[in-house]
Parts: C-alpha cells; sequence; structure tokens
C-alpha cells in the first residue's frame, strides 16, 4: 500500500486545527521544534512513525481510523 506523505501531513494539520491548537502549543507539549511540526504538516516523507504515533496519541486519534480516513 503507497501512503500519500502529503495527504498525511495535511490530515495532521487538519487533526491540530480542528482542535485549536497551534503549532506552537503541540511543539511545546511534544518537546519538537514547530518548524519540525510545520513540514511534518505540509510532506511527512521524513516524519518516523513514532513521531507520527505520539502525534495522533496527542490528538486522541485511533491509528488504524486515521489510516482508513487518508486512504
Amino acid at each position: 500500500m503507497f501512503l500519500d506523505t502529503v495527504l498525511i501531513g495535511e490530515e495532521l494539520k487538519s487533526l491540530r486545527t480542528k482542535k485549536g491548537l497551534s503549532l506552537n502549543k503541540v511543539s511545546k507539549d511534544l518537546g519538537i521544534h514547530s518548524n519540525t511540526l510545520s513540514k511534518y504538516e505540509k510532506d511527512a516523507t521524513d516524519m518516523q512513525i513514532g513521531s507520527l504515533y505520539e502525534l495522533l496519541n496527542y490528538y486522541e486519534v485511533d491509528e488504524m481510523i486515521f489510516f482508513k480516513v487518508i486512504r
């Protein structure tokens, strides 16, 4: 299965904005640089799977549901 990394990034941004969270808030809470999070939201190509799961956990989104949405 091919995963569209741009679509993953767009969905991550959508999850963040739907919760009313800023890049800075999420970055601070997770201990990552806001530029890194912004880059992931544009294109998740360089994102490690652990970072993706950490974000999904933070947004309280089940991984299986997330992957169904982006498929």
